[in-house]
């Protein structure tokens, strides 16, 4: 059903590694933000974020009900941090692209903005979307376990998780209360509101579905 995934059967569930190759992802830019450098590597994504942005997408051969995941990698440099309520920059959010029931209609379509579209183009075919829930790694451990709908579109909800503070390796894992089922993997890197510098490496991403 997903050949072109690593894919163990363990108690009913499937384990499946991401590949982190060039050929599986794709990278997205938003209109008037300069985009990261994105190189791949010996199995290993590395993006070079520079006052940038731009999510990278990955969608799956079949739609998965996902429970959980893990992240590991390595940060070299440091976002700034920020004041407000919620983050507007991260280190990373991982993006679970859920399947649900909005389209966009050609009226939709016209007014749309790209990422929108190229959002819906990750719909299976004959179904539609939910939304991108956002799992989201914070320098600002008091926001952990924080939530909200982003306050730009609906389409995303977000929830901090995990706390990185500093340099060096990291590993980030999350069960969700309930299988989600997932589209795609839709990851965001940025530093473009704070005006931060850093590299962010990452060398396994490990999600945990069943059929």
């Amino acid at each position: 059903m997903i050949s072109m995934l690593w894919i163990l059967l363990f108690n009913l569930a499937w384990s499946a590694e991401l590949p982190l190759t060039q050929e599986k992802w794709v990278s997205l830019s938003f209109s008037k933000i300069p985009k990261n450098h994105v190189q791949f590597n010996d199995g290993e994504m590395r993006v070079s974020v520079d006052q940038s942005a731009g999510p990278l997408v990955q969608k799956l051969e079949a739609p998965l009900k996902v429970s959980s995941f893990k992240v590991k990698g390595e940060l070299k440099g440091l976002k700034k941090v920020e004041t407000g309520a919620f983050d507007e920059d991260s280190v990373l959010r991982i993006g679970l692209v859920a399947v649900g029931e909005r389209t966009l209609n050609a009226v939709k379509r016209v007014f749309a903005a790209d990422w929108i579209k190229k959002l819906f183009a990750l719909a299976p075919p004959k179904t539609g979307l939910d939304k991108i829930y956002f799992f989201n790694l914070t320098n600002r451990p008091e926001l952990v376990g924080k939530k909200r709908e982003h306050p730009k579109s609906d389409l995303m909800l977000e929830n901090v998780f995990h706390s990185l503070v500093g340099e060096g390796a990291f590993e980030a894992e999350f069960k969700l209360e309930a299988p989600l089922e997932v589209a795609a993997l839709w990851l965001s890197v940025d530093g473009d509101d704070t005006k931060s510098k850093f590299d962010l490496t990452i060398r396994q991403i490990l999600i945990q579905a069943s059929e």
